[in-house]
């Protein structure tokens, strides 16, 4: 059986699955009283599939001995470090489970550099005073004994062989108090740790949830992921092993390597956005057929949005330790580029879904004459980015007009009115208002070119060249389109307050349904002020307003501080002072609301939440 002297102990471990090319070892620490096989045995058997695994007993349990009989974290943390290098590996991706995810952290604090990566389960970077007040009687002998011979008799089967028929006593002993004492690191010392880890606790797990011990660590380290499964206790590897296998070897994966933890980092970084970037992006190291590295050279593959991402990813690659030769991006899929073809909405008002089906969520929606371009196409379904305001999303392909960049832009440039009425009726020929006759219906704000005028009807031309007559009355030509002054916030904000009532609908922008940042960007564009689409991007875009909101500013609600769980959420538009309008799932539809306890209309949630006043205009 293998054994290797490690700071003067024997360490035994075992060994699974295959050495590969180009890969480092995990290495899994069991949790207090048990030994690798009896603890993490399953998961060393799953993991190996794809990786090579070490299987330790720590030492003073199982089969490794305990010269010192002693047991510290620390000493633990040494042994693994010691290990791994003893054996001849530079770095080891390290997973440990309860005190083995103590002992993990420990090394991912003092021992960086033989960390590859860290899954920290069921861990505690502080000891916290509901495991002062538990934890002793937990490890109590006497109690054990009187109370759970059950787990007696399991410590006596793992470990008496080895360290004597009454050792599972000292073992309790020294591992109570070692609890109640350690590991104590600040938020400071973990925001020094600079490998990728993720972080897992169960739902249920009544020892760490209670002081949110996973959320505390994952917080402070740098890049760390988070993952608590709803309904588990402390053992998330047994109590659900393939799922746990298959987050572990997604994390691996994804952030098991220099390369492409720096993906990751850029991303979290610069491209984390999903509404307005692509960026989804691997890289692996080119292997000879001896499996050999090949003058290490980097494939990249995945898709991003733009050329420049591509450069950017060059420059992080560039700057991790060891960094490669060449990198190869042949196989990166950039979606937009110079030739990406373009496309205008030709349907009154079309849905933009998360995914390509029309049961996905509704991220947002375009309106007839708006241009996008075509980044994928996927059955009947083509991903786009809205040139206005730069979104992404899925529309049916039914809904859109391909056209040129030229074709696009001309179009656009002939709009010559805008659409007034909150739903304006359109005909095939003017003055018709049969059933049979009518083309459809206009939502307000909508731009349009001209072509004639007929008996107090105008035609306009759709996308598509078609023909459709709307009452001349229910345009506004753009040569008295509103500014974003006194005069024309006012005149705007007439013309909103009609779609009180109308119906809150999550992504809307239209009088059929609007949401709150919908609502609020509507009010915009009609005054030719082109903003961000959702809430919390408008809020950062604005400037800040002191003092009392005028007419047409915009209130924002949540929290400023997006690191506390509360980012802004909800967007108003100011009627003056306390008073706003807005589009909310509380009044299930668009209303008007005020910040003031004496009013009738005073809702408390929106005084409490006040994140912020911004403005578009000046």
């Amino acid at each position: 059986m293998p054994f290797i002297e490690v700071n003067q102990a024997q360490i035994f471990y075992e060994i699974f699955g295959d050495q590969r090319a180009g890969q480092v070892p995990v290495v899994l620490i069991h949790g207090s009283t048990m030994t690798g096989q009896s603890d993490l045995g399953l998961a060393a058997a799953l993991l190996a599939r794809h990786y090579p695994v070490i299987l330790p007993d720590c030492r003073g349990h199982g089969q490794s001995s305990n010269p010192l009989r002693s047991y510290s974290f620390k000493e633990l943390a040494a042994d693994v470090a010691g290990l791994i290098g003893s054996l001849g590996y530079p770095r080891a991706h390290i997973i440990g489970h309860s005190n083995g995810g103590n002992v993990a952290l420990v090394t991912l604090c003092e021992h960086p550099d033989i960390v590859q990566s860290a899954v920290l389960q069921a861990a505690n970077a502080f000891v916290s005073q509901d495991l002062i007040e538990k934890e002793p009687s937990i490890f109590d002998p006497d109690r054990v004994a009187r109370e759970a011979p059950q787990w007696r008799d399991k410590m006596i089967a793992l470990h008496g062989s080895t360290h004597g028929a009454d050792y599972w006593r000292d073992l309790l002993l020294l591992t109570g108090k070692e609890i109640i004492r350690e590991p104590n690191y600040t938020p400071e010392d973990l925001k020094r740790v600079m490998r990728p880890t993720l972080v897992i606790q169960g739902e249920k797990d009544m020892v760490n949830a209670p002081s949110r011990h996973a959320q505390f660590i994952a917080e402070h380290i740098p890049d760390a992921e988070l993952w608590i499964p709803s309904a588990v206790s402390h053992s998330v590897h047994l109590e659900r092993p393939f799922e746990w296998v298959e987050r572990i070897e997604d994390f691996l994966e994804r952030r098991g390597d220099a390369a492409n933890d720096a993906l990751y980092r850029l991303r979290r970084q610069r491209y984390a956005d999903e509404r307005e970037t692509v960026f989804a992006v691997r890289a692996a190291m080119l292997t000879n057929r001896d499996g050999s590295s090949s003058e290490r050279l980097l494939k990249l593959s995945g898709k991003v949005l733009s050329p420049q991402q591509v450069s950017g990813i060059q420059d992080q690659i560039r700057n991790i330790p060891d960094p490669p030769i060449a990198v190869d991006s042949s196989e990166l899929a950039v979606l937009l580029q110079a030739d990406t073809s373009w496309a205008l909405i030709k349907r009154n008002v079309t849905d933009v879904r998360r995914e390509p089906h029309s049961l996905a969520e509704r991220l947002t929606q375009a309106l007839m004459g708006e241009s996008l371009r075509i980044l994928e196409q996927n059955g009947e379904w083509a991903f786009v980015r809205l040139e206005s305001d730069g979104y992404l999303g899925w529309v049916q392909l039914a809904a859109i007009h391909p056209v040129t960049a030229g074709q696009a832009k001309d179009y656009q440039r002939s709009f010559e009115v805008l659409v007034t009425a909150s739903l304006a009726q359109a005909a095939r020929l003017p003055g018709e208002t049969s059933p049979a006759a009518i083309a459809g219906w206009l939502p307000f704000g909508l731009r349009l070119p001209t072509s004639k005028q007929h008996d107090g009807y105008t035609a306009v031309h759709l996308p598509d060249g078609t023909l459709w007559w709307l009452a001349s009355s229910n345009l506004l030509p753009l040569s008295r389109q509103p500014h974003p002054d006194a005069q024309g916030i006012q005149f705007t904000l007439e013309l909103i307050r009609r779609f009180t009532g109308v119906p809150y609908l999550w992504g809307g922008r239209s009088p059929y349904g609007f949401d709150c940042s919908g609502l609020v960007q509507t009010f915009a564009s009609f005054m030719g002020i082109q903003i961000p689409r959702d809430a919390d991007q408008q809020f950062r875009a604005a400037a800040p307003v002191t003092g009392i909101p005028q007419p047409g500013d915009l209130l924002f609600f949540g929290s400023q501080d997006e690191s506390a769980g509360r980012p802004v959420t909800h967007v108003a538009i100011s009627l003056g002072g306390d008073d706003l309008i807005h589009a909310n799932g509380t009044a299930g539809g668009v209303s008007d609301n005020s910040l003031n306890p004496t009013a009738a209309t005073y809702r408390a949630w929106l005084r409490e939440n006040l994140a912020g006043v911004g403005r578009f205009w000046q």
